[in-house]
């Protein structure tokens, strides 16, 4: 159920050097509503000019692709891979989110700084000295690891990676949109620094999202969060694996926050919404803000204010499709809160909503049985 939010409860703050006035107001979703062992979790959006002027501003080298990332070559004898968190902290010492997936305490140190040099490789193929530091890179601190084992029940298109991307995504939807994996490991980074077997350490998630915690600290991964992932993963984990529109829905939401990539960002997020709420090709800005927000709230002056809203977003969204104009953060922000509230509420039904069930909810206010597309 998507309950009302008064200004305030700012978890988090956005990371950029745009002037913009307060947000008014964003909804945000209780999680757990339909489901047993669900936590009572909340979600809030808000941005102020002085949030905005005590922001950092990091600015990333270009994404790291890791082509060669192979699961077969970089596994332990245990067949797990670990995940290291950073953006958060554990308040225990570790939780357990079943089918041998863990989360612990750890602590390690990502960091990659440019170096330059001036002349090209001799013989022995390395550039000779001088060498000089550039600027910019990247630091991480992980203090949270994901363990995760390289076959679970839901499959062969679930590896330890994909796992471990899975976890990491239902937390930042959950309470975290800050939370990030920079590295992964063959080893826990416990055991690292003792062991003479030596790991292999690829970076993973080395972009800088355009959020951060409220108050510039790290966020804490309490238990009611931990639990609920916990319900969640294998359910809706098997929901990702039925239904492409969901998946490829998750994946433009999870990537729709890392920085310089408003204008695409705000594309593929309302190309998600679309196949969802409006698969056919018939007058998609009025299908869109009339079913989708007939699916977020009941019949009421709130759906008419949340439809009326998704309207003036989706012409943000045909301004970064027809224009040259730059995307502004306000809409990418807004449209990201819109759709997190509708994949939490399928994640906590499992279960997407035909276009039957939509139809029911707009002109009659409630929905009949739903099945999966």
């Amino acid at each position: 159920m998507v309950v009302p939010l008064s200004v305030g409860f700012g978890f988090f703050r956005p990371f950029c050097q745009t002037s913009l006035a307060s947000f008014s107001k964003y909804g945000f979703v209780q999680l757990g509503q339909m489901r047993r062992r669900s936590a009572p979790l909340f979600f809030a959006l808000t941005l102020s000019a002085a949030s905005i002027l005590n922001s950092l501003g990091f600015i990333l080298s270009s994404p790291i692709e890791i082509n060669n990332f192979m699961k077969t070559d970089i596994l332990t004898p245990q067949q797990y891979l670990y995940g290291g968190i950073s953006g958060v902290k554990l308040d225990i010492e570790f939780f357990d989110l079943g089918e041998g997936v863990e989360i612990r305490q750890t602590f390690a140190h990502l960091f990659s700084s440019n170096m330059m040099a001036f002349a090209p490789p001799g013989h022995k193929g390395y550039h000779p000295a001088p060498w000089k530091a550039a600027k910019g890179g990247f630091s991480y601190d992980v203090e949270i690891e994901i363990r995760a084992p390289e076959h679970t029940s839901l499959g062969k298109s679930f590896d330890a990676r994909e796992t471990i991307w899975w976890i990491a995504t239902l937390l930042r939807m959950a309470h975290f949109p800050y939370l990030s994996i920079p590295v992964i490991s063959n080893r826990s980074f416990g055991e690292i620094a003792q062991s003479d077997v030596e790991p292999t350490i690829t970076p993973f998630e080395t972009e800088g999202r355009i959020f951060g915690p409220a108050n510039g600290s790290s966020g804490i991964l309490e238990v009611e969060h931990l639990e609920w992932v916990k319900d969640k993963w294998v359910e809706a984990g098997k929901l990702l694996n039925q239904n492409p529109k969901f998946y490829s829905a998750l994946k433009s939401f999870d990537v729709a926050t890392l920085h310089g990539r408003a204008s695409s960002s705000l594309l593929a997020m309302w190309g998600a919404i679309e196949q969802i709420f409006a698969p056919s090709a018939g007058e998609l800005r009025f299908r869109v803000a009339a079913l989708m927000s007939s699916y977020l709230e009941p019949p009421g002056t709130r759906r008419l204010e949340l439809y009326k809203e998704i309207l003036k977003l989706y012409n943000e969204r045909s301004i970064a499709a027809h224009t040259a104009q730059k995307v502004e953060i306000e809409p990418l922000v807004q449209t990201y809160v819109l759709m997190r509230n509708a994949l939490i509420k399928m994640v906590d039904a499992n279960q997407v909503p035909t276009q039957a069930s939509l139809e029911a909810l707009l002109f009659c206010g409630d929905s009949p049985a739903e099945q999966s597309l």
